[in-house]
C-alpha cells in the first residue's frame, strides 16, 4: 500500500459555489427537456446529450472540458435548436458556450499571428518553377 506524500499530491481543484451548481443543474434540466422534445435527438445530437450528461457530473467545469474541435460542433446544434425564450438557463449555456469559443479562438489567433510567422517574399521566375516543379514532383509520388 502506498501513501501519497504532500508534494506528490495534485492540488484540489476550487469547489463550485452553490450558485454555480444550481445554474448547472438548471442548465441541464432545460437541456434535457429540450432534447426530450424531440425522439431521437441524442442519438442525432450526440455532442449535446454528452454535454448535458457532463453538466450533471461535473456542473458549470464541463464547459470548460470540451475539447476545442468540438465546441463549435456543440455550439452549432445548440443555436439550431429551437430555444424557448423563456428559459433562461439554455441561454446562458448557449452564452457560456459561445464566450468559451471566443476565448479559444482568441488563444489560437495570439499564437498564429500571419505577420510574425509568414514570410512573403519576391522571388524570381526561374525559383517559381522550381518550387512548382518540386511540388508536381513531390504530388506525383503520393498516391
Amino acid at each position: 500500500m502506498t501513501h501519497a506524500t504532500p508534494s506528490s499530491r495534485t492540488p484540489a481543484a476550487p469547489l463550485p459555489s452553490d450558485a454555480d451548481r444550481v445554474r448547472a443543474r438548471l442548465m441541464s434540466r432545460s437541456l434535457m427537456q429540450l432534447l426530450d422534445r424531440v425522439r431521437g435527438s441524442r442519438e442525432v445530437l450526440p455532442h449535446l446529450a454528452a454535454l448535458e450528461r457532463g453538466l450533471l457530473d461535473h456542473g458549470l467545469s464541463a464547459i470548460g472540458r470540451i475539447p476545442p474541435h468540438w465546441l463549435p460542433r456543440i455550439c452549432s446544434q445548440l443555436s439550431s435548436l429551437p430555444l424557448p425564450e423563456q428559459d433562461p438557463p439554455l441561454h446562458d449555456l448557449l452564452d457560456r458556450l459561445l464566450s468559451t469559443m471566443r476565448a479559444q479562438h482568441d488563444d489560437v489567433a495570439t499564437v498564429f499571428d500571419a505577420e510574425r510567422t509568414v514570410v512573403i517574399r519576391e522571388i524570381s521566375q526561374s525559383e517559381f518553377d522550381a518550387a512548382a516543379a518540386e511540388i508536381a514532383t513531390t504530388q506525383a509520388g503520393q498516391p
